[in-house]
């Protein structure tokens, strides 16, 4: 880092897109835009590896259908995302139906590993590495909405 080299000299050539909407002053800004995407890929990679390992060590691949059930709970998460702020204002229907939908989704992602290890198809341990892998989704969500808070201007 050279204070007084030009742009293309203090920073490598892929980090020009982070640096694009980076203020004159110094890098305060972007290093949290970079936290802020950072933080919830690397959770949302140890959820996703959470779940492979709980398939890996057991050599028993069933609990891979947890990521079956987020890739469904993307859709009432769409649609929730389309409606009102408030759960109590006159939403449409629809609105009320992707909330139930969504919590059904969610118990099932809870549920299916523990009923699985009840009848004897997994592990105890991949219980464990699979709702372990759930909770790390869960901070994967709460993270992003904390950064996506805190930027006002955003990315995009």
């Amino acid at each position: 880092f050279v204070p007084g080299a030009p742009r293309s000299l203090r920073y490598p050539s892929w980090a020009g897109p982070l640096l694009a909407r980076a203020p004159a002053s110094g890098t305060p800004a972007t290093m949290s835009n970079l936290v802020g995407l950072l933080v919830p890929a690397g959770l949302l990679s140890l959820a996703i590896f959470m779940h492979i390992l709980a398939c890996a060590m057991y050599n028993n691949w069933w609990p891979l259908m947890s990521l079956l059930l987020y890739a469904l709970m993307l859709l009432p998460l769409a649609a929730l995302a389309r409606q009102s702020e408030s759960l109590f204002d006159s939403a449409p229907t629809g609105f009320h139906w992707a909330i139930f939908l969504l919590a059904s989704l969610v118990t099932l992602v809870i549920g299916v590993p523990i009923v699985m290890w009840h009848v004897d198809v997994i592990e105890s341990g991949s219980v464990f590495f699979n709702l372990s892998g759930f909770v790390l989704l869960l901070a994967t969500g709460a993270s992003a909405a904390l950064f996506g808070e805190k930027q006002s201007d955003g990315w995009g």
